[in-house]
């Protein structure tokens, strides 16, 4: 689904400017769109809301710069790429060296922040809108899923974030009430009553008001099932969790491996997930799937290849960004499926086919022992044309937010803490992945996780809410500090554009 860019031309909160005036998103909607049409027009309003989606096609929301954080930080990735190549402030980030000038929480700061100014921007409008009550309830509540989903994110990263849930007036933006940081637990409320509003008034996969690609009824139980894990409410979480099990929208797919495929898109198991078309922003061509499998993908010198009659110069298939570790690897049982659909493996000696037949070559012509594997698109799959232009790196892969998997194992997470029945919703993940045998105490499904939801983003803050975050990176050899390394710092141009008033996490 493609959604033209309407709302995102503006700075937001604390933006990256040199300036010490902050502006946000208090423009009206570009194009062919005007405020004045969104306040009485619903085919305008849902414009206005596609403008919010485009923000998840952002690097640091979604994207590539988010998944550093979440895995390359963790025990599950290496920053991969020659040893010098800085990938996005990996370089800092995976031995944990980082510090509150590694632009990379610049970035991911701004974006996050960039997609609630127009999030708030477009509850502005909706709210006043004239058109029929449950039309702007339902994009309300996808506006307010995707606000909820950013600020889930900037509290794992950061803890206390500045509460931004209304468009200020000019006058105020240097104002201390969003200058300084809320509380976690105020952030988490805010999160809350979002995704509370989204489940009353979102509807169900399929019924009518859904479209692929949009946020559903099921998609605010799930990512709410999923905050209150975090939060430690395991009634909240197995209720949530259960009534998306209970709705009988989803399942498991049954390849693992094409799950996270083309054919894989918009399946039975998919809760949430970014669809890649690419977006015009400006003078270029932007998208989540711009050079998200580009940076993950096979590094090295590859030979020209034919495969079915047709020939291809294959050069690289990418940067090599974000590398399995061994340990992540050697985490598998026996006969688990996931492992070969997570993980591209090279050989040293040996030609490896890939899925569609690319030929990656021997290593030292490749450069990684590993490489993820989901994050991989066919270079045989054109690239989607913008400006014009086939943009080799505009490769349409669709990123996989929530899964049904997933939900699964937090009602099993929760359920051992609740006394429901954990087994049956864990047997039915290990089930898929071709295992047989399986208890279900906490440490499995933390295992389970692992192993199931690895390279998708999660990794780092799960070992966080776990309380086992020392000790995992420590026994993994980086020099994780308990106190503070469980958070990432403010960034410190942050700090000083609010003219100190962010204060720093501790020990940064």
């Amino acid at each position: 689904m493609k959604y033209l860019l309407y709302t995102i031309t503006t700075l937001s909160l604390l933006a990256i400017t040199n300036s010490c005036k902050k502006d946000f998103l208090n423009v009206a909607p570009q194009g062919d769109l005007t405020e004045e049409q969104a306040l009485i027009d619903p085919a305008a309003a849902d414009k206005l809301v596609g403008g919010v989606y485009n923000t998840l096609y952002y690097q640091g929301t979604i994207g590539l710069k988010y998944l550093i954080l979440g895995e390359i930080t963790s025990d599950n990735s290496d920053k991969g790429s020659e040893p010098n190549d800085p990938g996005f402030g990996a370089i800092e980030i995976d031995p944990l060296v980082h510090t509150p000038n590694t632009s990379t929480f610049n970035d991911v700061w701004v974006d996050h922040y960039k997609g609630i100014a127009a999030a708030n921007k477009a509850i502005d409008i909706l709210t006043s809108g004239t058109y029929e009550e449950a039309t702007k309830n339902r994009l309300l509540g996808e506006v307010r899923f995707i606000r909820a989903l950013y600020y889930f994110n900037l509290v794992r990263m950061f803890g206390g974030v500045p509460k931004v849930i209304r468009v200020p007036d000019p006058a105020e933006a240097n104002s201390d009430e969003f200058q300084t940081r809320a509380s976690a637990n105020d952030i988490y409320a805010v999160i809350v009553d979002d995704l509370k509003f989204g489940v009353d008034h979102l509807p169900l996969k399929g019924e009518a008001g859904s479209q692929i690609g949009r946020a559903t009824k099921g998609s605010a139980q799930a990512l709410l099932a999923k905050v209150y894990l975090y939060q430690k409410n395991w009634q909240g979480a197995y209720d949530m969790s259960q009534a998306v099990i209970n709705s009988g929208k989803y399942d498991l797919y049954p390849d693992y491996a094409n799950l996270f495929r083309e054919v894989g898109e918009n399946s039975i198991e998919s809760i949430f997930e970014v669809q890649a078309t690419p977006i015009k922003i400006g003078s270029t061509c932007d998208g989540i799937s711009v050079n998200y499998s580009n940076f993950q993908g096979p590094r090295g010198t590859f030979p020209p290849v034919t495969i079915e009659g047709k020939s291809y110069v294959a050069g690289d298939l990418g940067f090599g960004l974000n590398t399995p570790t061994a340990d992540l690897a050697g985490a598998y049982e026996t006969g688990d499926v996931r492992r070969a659909g997570t993980i591209i493996f090279t050989s040293a000696t040996d030609v490896v086919k890939l899925w569609d037949s690319f030929p990656i070559p021997p290593r030292p012509a490749v450069v990684n022992e590993r490489y993820n594997y989901k994050g991989y698109h066919s270079p045989f799959k054109e690239a989607l044309a913008c400006n014009g232009i086939n943009d080799k790196d505009n490769k349409p892969k669709n990123i996989r937010v929530i899964r049904y998997a997933e939900v699964l194992l937090i009602n099993a997470e929760a359920a051992t803490h609740t006394g429901g029945d954990a087994l049956t919703p864990l047997k039915k993940v290990r089930t898929r992945a071709g295992l047989t045998t399986a208890t279900a105490t906490e440490a499995d499904i933390w295992k389970e996780r692992r192993v199931e939801l690895a390279e998708e983003g999660d990794r780092f803050f799960d070992l966080v809410r776990e309380g086992r975050a020392a000790s995992v990176m420590q026994a993994h050899g980086k020099p994780f500090v308990a106190g503070k390394h469980e958070l990432f710092p403010i960034p410190q141009l942050q700090i000083d554009l609010s003219g100190g008033r962010l204060t720093q996490n501790p020990n940064y």
